[in-house]
């Protein structure tokens, strides 16, 4: 994986594809290519690292081609360098492919395809591609029928873009449980494996469904199934008014922290989409139909389906992990209805043990995480009601469930999560209020309670950003640490987690996240002066013993860091940093005290210098199991 696009019309072929890719830039890449068609040949140019890098190869070489396909990698098989990056041909050189997911009996075809003469160039799985469809093409000259006998021969889920010097008017495609959308304009076609790098172009859409291949041509795009069967699909107009591909850093340093100082905004955006007032009921079908596709993403779990319901399982993997551990305490406190979170890539190899009882939650980013999608769709295949939490509403999680949820995020660019796992969060807890209506397990006074405090979250999260600089010079005293541990309870210890992982994915410090009441089993063990322990310390049921469990780490002489709230006496005198959050009830005390961690491990990273808004080793959407 990670970015294919593609272009196929009347203007230069190069500045597209590179305008394209910048598109997908978000998801994370080690290296960057393209294939273009020039003067009946093919050429091929990549380069290893920064986007910027391909950008003077193809200023130097100056290719002149209306036709060609573009790639960003994130390896899989095979370090990053330029024999690995895609697009990679075939033996003759007339053919260039590029691809995204993982082809699992690529080792089989390889070895069967260098005992009949193949030259392998790369040690990616890949390339098994374009030599099975130059094989087929030596016998029946035909592309089509070419690719349709290479892809009976993968096993895997993965998506393919295709162009030869043998065919110079046409881009092939191929969807196989993965992402693909053609962009069409007046003679001219659009490839991408993200909408977002179609829809700067042009506003009429057709999406790939499963298991089918794209035919396409200037302005015009013909669709087969893999047994070959012609599929009459007509593109959809959508709405490109309003900016949601626009990529702009607003006068920030970073995306990382523009998108952090989004969250209060992200947050009114998608509580408003459901809840209109404290006194209203939480409403998931307004709001919510798909950007791509007249579907309807809404939620339709009815109160008969919902007192039916005796249990819920979270998949969902990273970030989206720890928002769904948040909804397993929002649920089970006003819901009564026991809620499991299972990081995805688990549940492969085991029985899955949901029935038409079991409610199966998918939360996912950018709808098109591999593993949790295979979760969730074989939580359907028995018998499971399935809903999704997504912030792409044209992402293959949209297709796969009758239920979705639609975080008003926008595009997140830096790889580390931020504003979304604020709004998946408030996601869980709208769908816990929804549940609670329908099944009666909360009074209406406490109802209306919580959806007015919730409602006024986005203001006190505004007062914990306004804290950036004295947060900042308190964060800069640690940044010279080598292992830090997080700590915290309840509704908090998710938080710890996430913590952590902010720190480990930005700064490349080693954190480890604890539930509180754990430090002292084990992990007090590392503690000492070099090892500093950040406390979510937040007053209510489990204030007492969060303190305790610091008092523990401090008589280890650990460096001691608290999230609190203003105010906190204990904490001034207990801590050696605090940060502070304006008061907060402990059940909603997730969406504030993140920001602090956020923000802590956003400039402890910048001044060590990393790539904040890329790390290294790191990919946004993760779509290979």
């Amino acid at each position: 994986m990670c970015g294919i696009v593609g272009y196929l019309g009347f203007s230069q072929a190069a500045p597209v594809l590179l305008s394209s890719l910048r598109c997908l830039e978000y998801r994370g890449y080690d290296s960057a290519g393209v294939a273009v068609i020039e003067n009946g040949q093919l050429a091929v140019l990549k380069a290893t690292g920064k986007l910027s890098n391909l950008e003077v190869l193809l200023a130097e070489q100056k290719p002149q081609s209306t036709i060609g396909i573009g790639h960003t990698r994130w390896a899989t098989h095979g370090v990053p360098n330029n024999n690995n990056a895609h697009p990679h041909l075939d033996c003759t050189g007339t053919l260039a492919i590029v691809h995204n997911g993982i082809i699992e009996n690529y080792q089989t075809l390889r070895s069967e395809l260098t005992g009949r003469g193949h030259l392998f160039k790369s040690d990616t799985d890949t390339e098994v591609v374009a030599h099975l469809i130059e094989d087929q093409l030596k016998q029946t000259g035909d592309m089509l029928t070419s690719i349709r006998h290479a892809v009976s021969r993968l096993e895997g889920a993965y998506a393919l873009g295709v162009v030869s010097q043998r065919f110079p008017e046409t881009i092939y495609a191929v969807n196989h449980r993965y992402s693909l959308t053609v962009g069409l304009g007046d003679n001219e076609s659009y490839l991408a494996s993200d909408s977002v790098a179609v829809r700067q172009y042009t506003n009429r859409i057709l999406r790939l469904e499963q298991s089918e291949i794209a035919e396409i041509g200037q302005g015009v795009v013909k669709l087969y199934s893999f047994d070959g069967i012609a599929v009459d699909r007509q593109p959809v107009v959508v709405d490109t008014s309003t900016g949601a591909f626009v990529i702009d850093k607003a006068g920030y340093k970073h995306f990382l922290l523009k998108e952090m100082h989004e969250q209060p905004t992200v947050m009114r955006q998608t509580l408003g989409k459901y809840l209109k007032h404290p006194n209203a009921p939480v409403d998931f079908s307004v709001g919510n139909a798909s950007s791509i596709g007249s579907e309807s993403c809404a939620v339709n779990l009815t109160a008969e389906d919902l007192s039916g319901v005796h249990r819920i399982l979270v998949v969902a993997c990273g970030t989206a992990y720890h928002a769904g551990l948040v909804g397993k305490y929002i649920i089970e406190s006003l819901c009564g209805i026991p809620t499991e979170v299972e990081v995805a890539s688990e549940m492969r190899g085991r029985d899955l043990l949901v029935n038409q009882h079991t409610l199966t939650i998918a939360v996912s980013q950018s709808g098109e995480t591999a593993d949790t999608l295979s979760a969730i769709t074989e939580a359907a295949s028995k018998g499971s009601l399935t809903l999704g939490i997504t912030n792409r509403p044209d992402s293959h999680l949209c297709h796969i469930t009758s239920n979705l949820i639609v975080t008003e995020c926008g595009i997140e660019v830096s790889v580390a999560a931020t504003k979304t796992f604020t709004a998946q969060c408030a996601c869980f807890y709208l769908l816990a209020l929804y549940i609670a209506e329908r099944i009666g397990s909360v009074s209406p006074e406490r109802l209306s309670q919580l959806k007015g405090e919730l409602l006024a979250i986005p203001i006190l999260q505004e007062q914990v950003l306004s804290r950036e600089n004295e947060i900042k010079q308190k964060s800069l005293r640690h940044a010279g640490a080598r292992d830090v541990v997080f700590v915290g309870r309840g509704v908090n210890y998710p938080i710890a987690l996430e913590g952590a992982l902010k720190l480990k994915e930005l700064s490349y410090i080693h954190a480890s996240g604890y539930a509180a009441g754990e430090l002292k089993h084990g992990p007090i063990a590392v503690l000492d002066r070099d090892v500093p322990v950040i406390s979510i310390l937040v007053p209510g049921a489990l204030y007492e013993k969060t303190l305790s469990n610091a008092q523990e780490a401090r008589a280890r002489n650990a460096q001691m860091i608290a999230v609190a709230v203003d105010g906190d006496d204990n904490a001034q005198k207990t801590f050696d940093t605090v940060l502070s959050i304006p008061p907060v009830d402990e059940f909603f005390s997730p969406l504030l005290t993140v920001i602090p961690l956020q923000l802590l491990s956003y400039f402890i990273a910048d001044h060590l210098g990393r790539d904040v808004d890329q790390p290294r080793n790191l990919a946004k959407s993760v779509t290979v199991e």
